[in-house]
């Protein structure tokens, strides 16, 4: 027994001290020798996919020879321009390794060094510390490298090496720790990855073991929501991972995915497999978010955290932020769990494939990932499909001063071109073309009266599609408020409001407002009501909202007990919180404080609003599709007149008009009962 007690301490203290003295891989940061080598290889070979990203990254302003940093000794004061520097100094170095071009090394070298002998102090500033980690691990994974170049002096090198440790290290760490003295799960997942992978390029640039396994360490448990378990938190069928911020918006989801991906990348060059830990759930994550951006539906379980976000859908169902192929993520993930472990990921695959070659740098994503990741030309071809089918689908919706345009997508679309005619059948001009997976378009340059024939096509790396079949829309000019309807300004208004209707979109009302905002004791808004009596529901769809100006601009639903600005009052609005927080309003008394409660901190239009009227009770609700809806905090029950006024209500905190379009507009008389995550 004895023996075996000595065994097990002997191994137990063999395993601490082989993980203690870890020896790291040269270069071994984003690339090994070896993926070095094979980039070199074929891009010299002219291959395709690798000449095509080759190619789009000798053409990229941050990968010339010429390219001048601006060191600061505080990189704090701008991290977006540290960024752009690292950047610079990431694809001068991977251009002279591939070109064998001394001048692009010399380049990456002038960078480094520039900031290696200017920063004297860690990083203060705006988001500092937090985001500032982006920065540092692009220089981190530059520098490793530029490691190879022999020009680059061994004393120049222990500066660059002392900057990390001594003045930028510590900015991370200290993130992690304390998170700027907020709750553990108030910043958003991609604000602790960004710190992980920084401590962990660090680690590696240095040789430093346990900088290394912080990263590690927090990537498995850590208390923050960089714990991947914390970062894709829901799982759901068909190996499918909610991601953390999906509910914010689609911009930072693909960020972390991305920064996540470049973590795992660095840590399987050292021989530690993070892409496969909990079962590959950040391939989970990745096939989820490359499903949503691909324009096909996701399961979604409310996400919520400490500073109550709300987050009751998956943000941008109708807006271009999803499907905008903004992020060169998809290479490393697919190269990764696809080709080299065979495993299945359709969604990481497509988007892969429609991305192809990546070659767009986000200064927060660097990309050119089939350049760098590319392991099979067979697994990884280019064009990856044929010219695409042509769109089907397609419908016109009027507005005012707007077209609204829907299609079904087209699995292998890149992008797609709107046509317009004023005469059915043609001839089309080409009013639009972008990039993106997003199956929709707002026509803003029409005439009102004017009817126009829209027909849509489908693009990608190998085509242009036929034509759809045609749709079209006339948009008309506002006119008088319907029958019942009115409208006046309340309290006080700098400008003037105004509002008018049309017959278009289930009913569309332009409302303008300037006014001193809904809250306090007393509102001052544009305001367009009815009079109803006894229980009453509206429901509304906020289309458009163009703010007046900066700060707190409400815009929704309203009921009020009279017109004065200080009556009892009930408001379903969005406009806080960076013109996005959805609010839930309560006046209880004339003339008391109006109180707040908490909906979906990242509302954006177009977003469908609803207040309701059962006896003494009021309830709001908000919906993005005006079918499954959600009850916003609790009912408040309160006494109020029998007759009162619901409506549509503007206000900008300013003397600029805010310009809001309503449409499907909505008052029915008597209660409608529903519930949380009802459905209509």
């Amino acid at each position: 027994m004895n023996q075996m007690k000595h065994l097990s301490f002997f191994l137990l203290l063999f395993c601490i001290i082989t993980a203690s003295a870890q020896t790291f891989v040269h270069p071994g940061g984003l690339h090994t020798q070896t993926d070095l080598d094979r980039m070199k290889t074929q891009v010299a070979a002219g291959a395709h996919p690798w000449i095509d990203s080759w190619n789009a990254l000798i053409a990229h302003p941050k990968a010339q020879n010429t390219y001048t940093a601006a060191a600061k000794a505080n990189m704090g004061v701008s991290r977006q321009r540290a960024s752009a520097d690292a950047v610079a100094a990431y694809l001068n170095a991977l251009r002279w390794y591939i070109s064998g071009d001394t001048s692009y090394a010399a380049c990456s070298r002038k960078i480094l060094n520039a900031w290696a002998y200017a920063v004297n102090q860690v990083p203060s500033g705006n988001d500092i510390p937090g985001l500032m980690g982006i920065a540092i691990y692009e220089f981190a994974v530059a520098a490793e490298i530029l490691r190879l170049y022999p020009n680059w002096s061994q004393a120049d090198f222990n500066q660059f090496k002392n900057m990390m440790t001594t003045y930028l290290y510590p900015n991370c760490h200290d993130f992690l720790t304390r998170h700027n003295n907020t709750c553990i799960s108030h910043y958003w997942a991609n604000w602790d990855i960004c710190n992980m992978t920084a401590i962990l390029s660090i680690g590696v640039l240095c040789d430093d073991t346990t900088k290394f396994n912080e990263a590690i360490s927090y990537f498995k448990s850590g208390a923050g929501n960089g714990n991947i378990t914390k970062a894709v938190p829901f799982l759901h069928p068909g190996g499918l991972g909610q991601w953390q911020e999906t509910g914010r918006d689609q911009e930072h989801a693909l960020l972390g995915v991305g920064m996540f991906a470049s973590f795992c990348q660095i840590a399987w060059n050292q021989g530690q497999d993070m892409y496969a830990y909990d079962n590959n759930r950040l391939l989970a994550g990745a096939e989820y978010t490359a499903q949503y951006n691909l324009w096909k539906e996701v399961p979604y379980t409310t996400y919520n955290n400490c500073d109550n976000v709300q987050n009751y859908w998956a943000s941008e169902q109708n807006s271009g932020g999803r499907g905008r192929l903004q992020r060169p993520i998809w290479e490393m993930i697919y190269n990764h769990y696809v080709v080299r472990k065979g495993l299945s990921a359709p969604n990481v695959k497509a988007m892969a494939e429609v991305n192809r070659p990546e070659g767009f740098v986000h200064d927060d994503n660097i990309g050119f990932g089939t350049l760098c990741y590319t392991l099979n030309a067979s697994a990884s071809p280019y064009p990856a499909s044929p010219a695409p089918s042509a769109p089907a689908g397609l419908k016109a919706t009027a507005s005012v001063g707007k077209v609204w345009l829907r299609w079904n997508p087209v699995t292998s679309a890149t992008g797609y071109n709107i046509l317009r005619s004023t005469t059915s059948g043609g001839p089309y001009t080409t009013i639009a073309t972008y990039r993106g997976t997003f199956p929709l378009y707002e026509d803003a340059s029409v005439t009102n009266g004017t009817t126009n024939y829209y027909v849509v096509s489908a693009i990608n790396q190998a085509g242009t599609s036929s034509n759809s079949s045609q749709e079209s829309a006339t948009p008309k000019a506002t006119g008088a408020l319907p029958s019942g309807w009115s409208h006046q300004d309340i309290g006080t208004v700098a400008t003037a409001g105004s509002a008018g209707y049309a017959n278009v979109s289930n009913g569309t009302f332009v409302v303008n407002g300037s006014g001193a905002g809904i809250g306090g004791a007393a509102d001052g808004l544009s305001y367009v009501y009815k009079t109803v009596t006894g229980d009453a529901t509206i429901t509304a769809r906020l289309a458009i909202s163009t703010w007046g100006s900066s700060g707190s601009q409400k815009t929704g639903i309203m009921i009020r007990e009279s017109l004065s600005s200080n009556a009892i009052a009930f408001s379903m609005t969005s406009g806080d919180g960076g013109v996005r927080e959805a609010r839930f309003g309560s006046r209880t008394s004339t003339g008391g404080s109006m109180d707040f409660q908490t909906g979906n901190l990242y509302t954006r239009a177009p977003t469908w609003f609803r207040l309701q009227r059962a006896g003494n009770k009021f309830t709001a609700y908000q919906s993005t599709d005006g079918r499954t809806w959600f009850a916003v905090g609790s009912p408040v029950t309160v006494a109020m007149a029998g007759t009162y006024f619901v409506g549509l209500a503007v206000s900008s905190n300013s003397s600029n008009l805010n310009t809001a379009t309503y449409d499907s507009v909505m008052v029915t008389s008597g209660s409608i009962t529903k519930r949380k995550n009802h459905k209509k």
